[in-house]
């Protein structure tokens, strides 16, 4: 009996006791709140601790440059993940000394700008990746930075820079000379006794320091004084008429060059035997003359070279037309000059009695003018007379010709006009291309643009015509291109267009 009761006993608290471990087991499993799956899901991505994690860095150089060599404009790609939201990504050159920009959302990419910023050589990219936690995670990746400079290029790149653009505050530092080979630096004076001098001593002494400086940044560089143009020609003739002239001007030449640290000398004498301005001094004899100024000028320069090593430039600028031609015996002068800018441009404008093109490549089958002429006439007539092709560099004008109340006729073309003026494509670009009511039309058989707005008609080249005449001088296997002048293309628009299809 009383064994039983101890049975009894026991068995009852065996129960009791699986009835509170039932009990404890379904409680432990409820829901700890009335939260739905959801919201719990919320709350634990709040309380993760894991940074971002970045899947690729990589990059594109838009020139096409193989592995990690880049040029020009380089694109930058990002792949993130994390448990929270990607708040930014913040790009870096410099191993992260230079913020690039950032981006806040997906696509994480970024164009990365080298050309001409950064210098040619390694360069670390960093990137850091932010989530809404604030956490972070960085990467970092090597590129070679490879652009390339005028001076690898097979054709030369010449620009000419006016002084006189210093007092509308261009100066000679603001020149891409990463896109320049060589810097034609416009003017200096003949003077009365047949020597060269300084155009304007307020500007050009501080404008030559500055070149001076551009060839320290870009070694490749070469820089030349530009003497005479269209004002300053009036003692070219005298300087060239005798023995003792041209002997006095050639030494005048070295010792100019050499105290102001130019490579070499450019002359620009418009024109010999006739035309160019109204005070100038012309003979019959300039023809001949010309070619022995420049033979002295060259054997000065060559003397030189024996005695420091160093390699001295001659050149000139010379009008496009058959009768500038004629005027210089240039089967003989071509020897004694490293090449010849041809002024391809000027060819109509407010002095004639039509409204005209400023810089034509062909000429114009529907012209209404009695004598026309066009850059490809100009390239043509220097070399059949016995200019070699690639001592031929082809002048492109950064500025357009304008005709104030032109009649309304074939969209202001070949009409006629009251007065005009000059601008410079900086200007149009800003003022005047798809602005106050000027349409652009396209002259397919010259290969030049005009503007025209029903009464002031603009004669001038853009990037499409720019393009055109590039090809052109590639395929006369032409020196290079010339333009005049630097500082009418401020933002380097036609500059960069040049430079890139000479170097495609």
């Amino acid at each position: 009996m009383q064994l039983r009761r101890k049975l009894t006993f026991f068995l009852l608290a065996l129960l009791a006791l699986g009835s509170a471990i039932t009990i404890y087991l379904f409680n432990s499993t409820k829901p700890v709140s009335n939260s739905t799956p959801e919201k719990k899901q919320k709350v634990e991505e709040e309380l993760t601790d894991n940074p971002p994690e970045i899947i690729n860095f990589t990059h594109t150089s838009l020139d096409k440059k193989e592995d990690d060599v880049v040029s020009g404009d380089v694109e930058l790609q990002v792949e993130a993940k994390d448990d929270n939201e990607i708040s930014k990504v913040e790009f870096y050159s410099s191993n992260g000394a230079y913020l690039i920009g950032e981006k806040a959302e997906a696509p994480y990419t970024i164009n990365w700008s080298t050309d001409p910023w950064i210098e040619n050589g390694e360069q670390i990219l960093k990137i850091i990746v932010y989530d809404s936690a604030g956490q972070k995670a960085e990467a970092t990746k090597k590129v070679t930075v490879d652009n390339k400079e005028a001076a690898e290029a097979d054709y030369k790149m010449v620009g000419y820079y006016a002084g006189w653009s210093r007092y509308s505050g261009f100066n000679a530092s603001n020149i891409d000379a990463s896109k320049l080979t060589h810097i034609n630096y416009a003017f200096a004076n003949v003077s009365d006794d047949g020597s060269i001098v300084v155009g304007d001593p307020a500007i050009d002494f501080q404008n030559f320091k500055q070149l001076r400086q551009l060839k320290e940044q870009h070694p490749h560089l070469k820089t030349m004084i530009s003497v005479g143009g269209w004002t300053w020609s009036k003692n070219f003739s005298d300087a060239a008429a005798s023995e003792d002239s041209r002997a006095r001007f050639a030494e005048s030449v070295l010792r100019f060059i050499l105290e102001n640290g130019f490579d070499g000398v450019d002359l620009d004498w418009e024109y010999p035997v006739s035309g160019g301005h109204p005070d100038n001094v012309n003979r019959p004899e300039d023809k001949r003359n010309y070619t022995l100024l420049l033979k002295k000028i060259r054997e000065t320069l060559n003397d030189q070279e024996k005695k420091d090593g160093k390699e001295y430039l001659l050149t000139i600028a010379a009008g496009a037309s058959e009768s500038h031609a004629a005027n210089m015996e240039l089967s003989e002068l071509h020897q004694y000059v490293d090449y010849i800018q041809l002024m391809t441009y000027d060819i109509n404008g407010e002095w004639d009695e039509l409204t005209g093109l400023n810089a034509p490549l062909y000429p114009d089958p529907n012209s209404e003018f009695s004598w026309q002429w066009s850059v490809k006439d100009g390239i043509d007539t220097y070399i059949s007379s016995g200019v070699p092709s690639e001592k031929l560099v082809m002048g492109m004008p950064f500025y357009g010709r304008v005709f104030h109340e032109a009649n309304t006729d074939n969209n202001g073309l070949y009409q006629a006009f009251n007065g005009g003026t000059s601008l410079s494509y900086g200007k149009l670009k800003a003022d005047y291309i798809g602005k106050n009511g000027f349409e652009r039309h396209w002259i397919e058989e010259t290969q030049v643009p005009v503007l025209y707005n029903g009464e002031t008609f603009i004669s001038y080249d853009d990037e499409e015509s720019i393009a055109k005449k590039t090809d052109f001088l590639k395929k006369y296997h032409l020196g290079g291109a010339m333009m005049w002048e630097l500082s009418q293309d401020p933002e380097r628009v036609l500059l960069n267009r040049i430079y890139k299809e000479l170097n495609k």
